[in-house]
């Protein structure tokens, strides 16, 4: 009986150790965020939040590679980045549905819709998270500021 326990337990820790869903995707906290703070990354799986005193977040994502199609009136060249805004600044994967699928993190909840910069070198609004939601769009960073 006691080598019944003794074994299960062996196998209980050994699963612990080894079954963290390994990640095909970066680390998070390597990409190019600004005033971020990362914690518990396992596996695809972390909270990232806006350090202390940092009261708004944007997630800056990619045309190339994005289920939203680019409106005709965004920057073409120099500017292959849109912005989705978030009104407060809980978790990051959280608030815009971050996955990892094929080695890239992608966002896929869009809070407010979105902001792009135009040929006419202004902001541009887009959709509504209604519209949105659910489109994939590689993520290139995070940014938190004060407002």
């Amino acid at each position: 009986m006691k080598l019944l326990i003794l074994l299960l337990i062996t196998f209980f820790l050994s699963c612990q150790a080894a079954c963290i869903e390994k990640c095909e995707c970066s680390k998070f906290s390597e990409i190019n965020n600004l005033n971020v703070a990362v914690n518990g990354e396992a596996g695809c799986v972390f909270n990232a939040t806006c350090e202390d005193t940092f009261t708004v977040i944007d997630l800056i994502v990619k045309w190339s590679g994005s289920d939203i199609t680019k409106p005709s009136d965004a920057a073409a060249d120099g500017r292959p980045y849109f912005y989705a805004e978030s009104p407060f600044t809980g978790d990051l994967m959280t608030i815009y549905g971050i996955i990892c699928e094929n080695g890239t993190w992608y966002a896929t909840k869009y809070p407010e819709g979105i902001k792009y910069w135009t040929v006419d070198n202004a902001i541009g609004f887009y959709g509504t998270s209604e519209e949105l939601n659910g489109h994939k769009s590689p993520v290139y960073m995070a940014s938190c500021y004060r407002n």
